[in-house]
């Protein structure tokens, strides 16, 4: 039976079958030599040679961050190609549904996006919402009161689909996000910190349809602070 170190297969390509033996793919042969131990070299007395212990886990583990590097840099390039074209990243705001479109870039294949679109009864109450903050200038608790007093639609769980409740914390998620007004926008947040907004990426205006506008948007947002 053929072994790793045969001369009917190349070094590591017994291991590399049996690691992807029950998928669909095969690993490439730069993984399995990072990945799968590499024995080391024998010396003419039939030893181990120290001067050539094979590859070590430092070298793996720099490969392997270079590699995710790369691909948080691609991944990153193509938020900010779609939020420049105007297309929708991340959870559908409450207000909005969301419309598949197909589109074919250039020299690409084609693929799918996602458009913001209004849903008429939540995009009222995301307008009633942010006329209480800016005009009337009530606090987050009294919206908070009123919204669960008239029993308005709350927005949706995210991951689960179903009804939810509102709360001081969806509220303020409400005001602070720009998509409502008729704009994409991303990187606002990384690692769950709000970054300054000059590295927000912006979509030119009216990527979708606006439900309030820039001043109503500012004016709501001009009253912040924990007690509020």
């Amino acid at each position: 039976m053929p072994t790793n170190h045969t001369p009917d297969q190349p070094d590591g390509e017994a291991a590399r079958r049996a690691a992807t033996s029950k998928h669909r793919f095969r690993a490439p042969r730069w993984a399995s030599r990072m990945l799968c131990p590499h024995p080391r070299t024998i010396n003419d007395r039939g030893e181990p040679d120290a001067r050539h212990p094979g590859q070590g886990w430092p070298v793996r583990q720099r490969v392997l961050r270079e590699y995710h590097a790369i691909n948080l840099t691609k991944a990153r390039q193509a938020s900010e190609e779609m939020v420049r074209a105007g297309y929708n990243t991340g959870a559908i705001p409450y207000g909005y549904r969301a419309q598949r479109v197909r589109v074919t870039p250039v020299g690409r294949k084609p693929r799918w996006r996602t458009r913001l679109v209004i849903e008429p009864v939540e995009a009222a109450t995301v307008k009633m919402l942010f006329a209480w903050r800016a005009e009337d200038g009530l606090t987050i608790a009294e919206i908070h009161r009123r919204l669960t007093a008239a029993r308005y639609p709350a927005p949706l769980k995210r991951h689960t689909g179903q009804p939810g409740r509102w709360s001081p914390e969806v509220i303020k998620s409400i005001l602070r996000n720009p998509k409502y007004q008729g704009r994409q926008v991303w990187g606002r947040r990384c690692h769950g910190k709000l970054t300054p907004r000059a590295q927000w990426v912006w979509s030119p205006a009216w990527a979708h349809p606006p439900i309030v506008s820039a001043e109503l948007f500012t004016a709501a947002n001009q009253r912040t602070g924990p007690a509020r």
